[in-house]
């Protein structure tokens, strides 16, 4: 993806914030958007409600 300069930092911040997640830009548009494997590997991601159901 083509994204400005600290697009992705800001989405991690805004994620973990709202103790959400980084939805996975194959993803996107489809009828199961995932949760980006790269967010989910990335560090202190502990508080994200659906990697702590998953």
């Amino acid at each position: 993806m083509d994204l400005q300069p600290g697009r992705v930092a800001n989405m991690v911040a805004r994620a973990r914030q709202a103790e959400g997640h980084v939805v996975c830009h194959a993803t996107l548009g489809t009828e199961t958007p995932a949760i980006c494997r790269g967010f989910a590997d990335g560090p202190d991601q502990g508080r994200s409600l659906a990697l702590c159901l998953a």
